[in-house]
């Protein structure tokens, strides 16, 4: 069984929920950390430093910098600002770069990713939907590898990699078939939503995440972005991607075959599985637990999705096919909307409301360069502010 002591991973959001799993992962693996790169929770970066002795800490800003200095003594290099990550990024050995900043903020970070010709375990749903096409302009140059961290995105990697030589091709995909937990509200109606609170919404059945992506699973929203995320990472149609209400949360995905053959991937809900998975990727690593007790787990069942009480999720089939800015505008305008619904100044259900006003007042416009995705998701936030104003 392979060593990966000689492995160096850096990770990017590694105080974040993805990037506390990965500093879990990386510890289990006994792998060498690069740079680990956090926000603005020092305190919990010092103690991923003490356990890793990375080379390189990065942080959002100057006071931030300066209390981690102070409670490392000084031990660490440490580096300030996008600028200087993006510079760190570039100027590192890696061999893996797990990418867990989230949000459209990722976006910077994940092309200077892809140009370092490193393999990277991605978890950034955004950049991928947002910038797609760039990133893999930077891949093919490089002669890097993305390997999905998201744990549907993860399963499909997986089973394209299943079957002929060729099974990883559009052409031999009649369907992917991504599964979906349904969220905290399963069976509701969207009337039933309509009093949903930010505590309730926050509740999610399976799995532990930030605040926000929490939220987009609870609007269905999120499994919107996974379609569109599977539309760029796998070279298919929005046609050939359905969704699937699988509630135990042990499928998560399927491929199915132009013969109707269908192959899927199934393990316990645990992203550790995922990022083991990209930086072991092509091999395989033990790990030390989630093996499944297929008696004990009984049945496993499947919905359709309800996209009347969700209906985000046609919103997200609609902005994919129309590509252009559009699928950037659908992300910075549910930014907003799930910002303003978290801080109690719309309700639930206008969430859908801000989102689908933002789309309609979105002038198209082709996506050529990083410059064109910053500036679309600025003007559909704005957009988006003015519709919430409206709303209060």
């Amino acid at each position: 069984m392979k060593n990966y002591n000689d492995t160096v991973v850096t990770i990017l959001g590694s105080t974040g929920s993805v990037g506390t799993q990965a500093v879990c992962v990386a510890r289990e693996m006994g792998v060498k950390v690069g740079v680990l790169a956090a926000g603005r929770n020092y305190k919990l970066l010092a103690e991923q430093a003490a356990e890793l002795s990375p080379a390189v800490l990065s942080v959002s800003d100057d006071a931030t910098a300066e209390k981690l200095r102070e409670l490392t003594g000084g031990k660490y290099e440490i580096i300030v600002g996008a600028d200087a990550l993006e510079s760190a990024i570039l100027g590192t050995h890696h061999d893996v770069i797990i990418h867990s900043i989230a949000g459209l903020e990722g976006t910077r970070s994940a092309l200077a990713a892809a140009k370092t010709g490193a393999k990277i375990g991605m978890a950034n749903k955004e950049a991928i939907i947002a910038a797609g096409g760039l990133i893999n302009r930077e891949l093919s140059k490089s002669g890097g590898v993305m390997v999905p961290v998201d744990s549907e995105h993860s399963a499909i990697f997986q089973c394209l990699r299943c079957g002929s030589e060729n099974a990883a091709h559009p052409d031999t995909i009649s369907r992917i078939l991504l599964t979906a937990s349904g969220g905290p509200f399963f069976g509701k109606s969207f009337d039933e939503l309509r009093d949903v609170t930010p505590e309730r919404a926050l509740a999610h059945p399976t799995w532990k995440m930030g605040p926000k992506i929490t939220v987009d699973s609870a609007t269905l929203m999120n499994k919107g972005f996974e379609v569109m995320e599977a539309v760029r990472l796998f070279g298919v149609t929005p046609d050939k991607v359905e969704v699937l209400i699988h509630r135990q949360s042990i499928i998560h995905s399927m491929v199915e075959y132009i013969d109707n053959s269908v192959i899927a991937q199934l393990a316990a809900p645990d992203m550790r599985s995922c990022i083991r998975y990209a930086i072991s990727y092509p091999e395989r690593a033990v790990a030390p637990y989630g093996k499944l007790d297929f008696p004990a787990i009984a049945k496993l069942t499947f919905d359709a999705p309800d996209t009347e009480a969700f209906p985000l999720l046609s919103t997200a089939y609609r902005a994919i096919e129309a590509d252009g800015v559009m699928p950037s505008s659908l992300i910075a305008a549910d930014e907003v909307a799930v910002d303003a619904f978290l801080k109690g100044r719309i309700g639930f259900c206008d969430i859908v409301r801000v989102i689908d006003e933002t789309l309609a007042k979105t002038v198209q416009g082709a996506i050529t360069t990083d410059g064109d995705v910053y500036e679309a998701v600025a003007r559909a936030k704005s957009t988006a502010s003015r519709v919430v104003t409206s709303i209060i």
